[in-house]
């Protein structure tokens, strides 16, 4: 059988941040999503992504956060949510809060909690709806709206119960390393496939490898190298796995230097593990299959799925390919600091 692979990309703005440094300014859809800038002929954002995925054969999920359009407009998100449908990708919900106002420093305010687990069931179940109109009114069929995921994972059992009061059948939530980092989902049996949550939505865990440490880490771009990726996936295949998650940012493949205007660069590293992956998935279409959390939901509304036996064991890292993996990470951080202010590069 196939292990079938969904690359997931959290698409979001960003707020304001109070920083030792100062404040960092908000982002809005240029900076973060379409990677739009001045110093720059060619965009490093979502088009850029989808490029790669297409010039594979791959299709992803977009989960695209709405609540951005409040402050950035509707215009805005309307163009985003256009393009990606169009080109034959998945747009799904995705939800920071904090968005709602994210001027919020600049106006003095207190900026609302950003994890859905701060709030209670029916005040996820609002934020979910309204989340879904402000989608609709972009340009997403409603019945097309089938899975969400929160910002910073920050979930928990309640927004499960959230999700099927909502009608939305698939959360993509459940990830171990943010167990300390707003994550508060639990689950008695095994979490690292498919499951069915017994509360009315299944859950789609995001993937994860066991460090030599025992510490988790989760299969997302900027986190682990392209030769982990690929050891991982073949790993998950050969122990029968019947799915793998994959996330990423709109953001993850570029610098971003300034704001306001937007400058940018792109992140040499983390666009050669995306595109490296892209073609090992392609190259490997007899192992892997990909495909949406659309695909999924109309799958196991048509009984056309069964949840697998779970993994035997958890994915392991090896020591030599995270030895590189620091390498890599050394090469980003160095990269990162030498902003250049060419016209264009």
């Amino acid at each position: 059988m196939k292990t079938r692979v969904y690359l997931t990309i959290d698409t979001e703005c960003r707020e304001e941040r109070p920083l030792p440094a100062g404040l960092q300014p908000l982002a809005g859809y240029d900076a973060r999503i379409w990677g739009r800038f001045v110093n720059q002929r060619r965009e490093l954002g979502i088009r850029l992504l989808m490029h790669h995925f297409e010039a594979a054969g791959l299709r992803a999920t977009f989960y695209l956060d709405p609540f951005s359009s409040l402050h950035f407009g509707a215009e805005g998100l309307a163009e985003i949510v256009g393009e990606i449908r169009q080109r034959g990708h998945d747009v799904q919900l995705h939800a920071h809060p904090v968005q709602r106002h994210p001027d919020w420093h600049s106006r003095d305010i207190t900026p609302p909690s950003d994890d859905m687990a701060d709030y209670s069931v029916e005040e996820q179940t609002a934020l979910l709806e309204e989340g879904m109109d402000l989608l609709v009114a972009a340009g997403v069929p409603r019945e097309d709206l089938v899975s969400f995921r929160a910002g910073n994972f920050g979930s928990n059992n309640d927004t499960w119960r959230a999700m099927a009061k909502a009608g939305l059948a698939l959360s993509s939530n459940y990830n171990p390393c943010y167990a300390d980092k707003g994550m508060k989902m639990h689950q008695a049996g095994p979490a690292e496939q498919l499951f069915d949550t017994q509360e009315g939505v299944w859950e789609l865990p995001i993937t994860t490898i066991r460090e030599p440490s025992g510490a988790p880490r989760h299969l997302q771009i900027t986190a682990l190298s392209l030769l982990e990726m690929a050891d991982a996936l073949l790993q998950a295949h050969r122990s029968g796995a019947s799915e793998v998650t994959i996330v990423t940012h709109s953001f993850e493949i570029y610098h971003l230097d300034e704001a306001d205007p937007p400058r940018g660069r792109l992140n040499h590293i983390n666009f050669f593990r995306l595109w490296g992956l892209c073609r090992f998935l392609a190259k490997n279409s007899h192992k892997f299959e990909v495909e949406t959390t659309a695909d999924l939901v109309r799958r196991l509304r048509a009984q056309d799925t069964t949840v697998a036996t779970p993994v035997p064991l958890p994915l392991r890292g090896r020591r030599a390919l995270r030895y590189l993996r620091f390498a890599e990470q050394a090469f980003k951080r160095i990269e990162k600091k030498l902003v250049v202010h060419s016209p264009f590069a």
